[in-house]
């Protein structure tokens, strides 16, 4: 690289609007992140960012004790170095991703300190950098069991997340507006730096969600490099019961038509696929006594048991039973000696 000296502001403003129309060109394409091309556009746009990082770094453009109403106008669009390569690592593919992640965090972390220490935003609460390593090269403990979640945090959580995205939204329009109306012909400085500006706190919101998605991450990464190692058990996976096609049929008739055309396939009635089930330990078997819910919830049941009565009934009369042969003689008998309608308060013959 070229001694420092020999770049002008103009130059280091080319090569990062370059940077710049390459990440927006990433970040609006279609391609799989996977792709060759992709990867080889995601790798010269971080070579081009960190060549402007350096220079920025060597010439000493900011100072740690301004606001950014201070800064140059044509230096205000600097602050974004930190959040660009951090989107750009974060879609490095091919790499060890712990590295990837750990890269990325440190300049979101970087980023929102500066706009921090720069009144951009009010103040928040950033991150500390998660680690997939700890001292010694070993993996971090496992994420621990969740306990009773929060709600009341819960709750601010999103709300938090829904002003910022309604922010950023808003910024995305106005950022919009202020494109179209610059002309690349002539400059205003006013309109200039506010696209600046506006620019910088949509990327706030941004490095937040993926700073916290990012650390997200991490809690993952080292549980699979501890389940990787060894180190963790995992618990073995319950069987679930082999599932068996079947075709279950109302009734025994509908059981014979349906099993010439399924010849391999089982065909069980309703009431023959129950006793399996049973078997199998899938049901309980029902209590001699059945409730009216019970009843009404299972039209079907009547419908069987009333069939049942009438089947039994049958069975008894062809085999003559003393019993339903004394009941049917003495209603016979009853009706000789009675007229129909006798007893009847409403029959005057």
């Amino acid at each position: 690289m070229a001694e420092p000296t020999e770049y002008s502001d103009e130059g280091l403003s080319l090569v990062f609007d370059k940077a710049l129309a390459l990440h927006d060109q990433v970040e609006d394409s279609s391609e799989p992140s996977t792709s060759e091309d992709f990867q080889h556009k995601v790798k010269k746009c971080i070579m081009m960012l960190e060549d402007c990082t350096r220079i920025v770094s060597l010439i000493n453009i900011f100072s740690s004790n301004e606001n950014y109403k201070e800064v140059a106008t044509e230096h205000l669009k600097y602050f974004m170095l930190p959040v660009l390569l951090g989107d750009m690592n974060s879609r490095l593919t091919g790499t060890e991703r712990a590295e990837v992640v750990e890269a990325s965090q440190i300049y979101y972390i970087d980023f929102l300190q500066r706009v921090q220490d720069y009144e951009f935003v009010d103040g928040f609460k950033i991150p500390e950098l998660k680690s997939v390593k700890v001292e010694g090269g070993g993996s971090g403990p496992p994420p621990g069991r969740p306990g009773p979640p929060d709600l009341a945090q819960m709750n601010k959580e999103r709300d938090a997340k829904m002003a910022r995205f309604r922010e950023k939204k808003e910024l995305e329009g106005e950022i919009k507006n202020l494109k179209a109306l610059i002309n690349p012909g002539t400059r205003d400085e006013d309109l200039e730096r506010k696209l600046y500006v506006n620019m910088i706190k949509r990327f706030v919101h941004i490095a937040r969600d993926e700073l916290e998605s990012l650390q997200m991450e991490v809690d993952v990464l080292k549980y699979m490099a501890m389940a990787k190692s060894g180190q963790i058990k995992e618990e073995p996976a319950k069987k679930s019961r082999p599932f068996k096609p079947m075709i279950i049929t109302k009734d025994k008739i509908q059981k014979e038509v349906y099993g010439l055309g399924y010849p391999s396939i089982p065909v069980l009635s309703v009431d023959e696929f129950y006793e399996q089930r049973v078997r199998e330990g899938w049901w309980k078997p029902p209590s001699s006594q059945t409730s009216l819910q019970d009843h009404a919830r299972n039209p079907e049941m009547i419908a069987q048991q009333e069939e049942d009565a009438a089947r039994e009934q049958e069975e008894k009369e062809e085999r003559d039973d003393e019993e339903e042969l004394a009941r049917a003689r003495a209603k016979d008998d009853w009706k000789d000696d009675h007229r129909r309608g006798e007893g009847n308060r409403h029959n005057m013959g």
